[in-house]
């Protein structure tokens, strides 16, 4: 197997490899989505119909139940996440969060609209998946090249 040929089949892994990551991705983030928005519609209908003067505990209580369902859903999804995730992404992530973080405030603070927020958060996020498929790539490029030149010692 020559260098190309190693270097055509490490760059086809890494364009398998974005491409599934990210249509997985998406697949993972509608699901969840749609699900916690499940959860947040039962706490709104547990509320509706009901007079103003719930008891703080009441509403205390409905958000703890909503918040224990949200937490059961994301680690259901966990596993599927952190396979998707590698190598690089669990290395980019806190970036990522603080970068999440940053867009919120401006939001937030009408720096930025809605909409350019949604942008900049796709831009990294497949930023995030491009890099993390070039990374794999990259192993399978170093993982071929070194089979090959023990196939050649031979």
């Amino acid at each position: 197997m020559t260098n190309k040929k190693i270097l055509k089949i490490a760059l086809s892994v890494t364009i398998v490899h974005f491409i599934l990551t990210s249509v997985i991705g998406h697949y993972i983030a509608v699901q969840i989505g749609t699900q916690i928005g499940q959860i947040v519609i039962g706490g709104l209908q547990a509320t509706s119909g009901k007079t103003t003067e719930k008891s703080e505990e009441e509403a205390t209580t409905i958000y703890q139940d909503m918040k224990s369902k949200r937490d059961a859903i994301l680690e259901n999804w966990k596993i599927s996440e952190l396979m998707i995730s590698l190598p690089a992404k669990p290395l980019l992530n806190p970036l990522l969060k603080k970068m999440s973080q940053n867009r919120i405030n401006k939001v937030i603070s009408k720096e930025i609209t809605r909409e350019q927020f949604r942008r900049q958060a796709l831009i990294s996020v497949y930023t995030a998946n491009f890099l993390n498929s070039l990374s794999f790539g990259f192993l399978v490029y170093i993982m071929l090249r070194i089979l090959h030149h023990f196939k050649a010692r031979r």
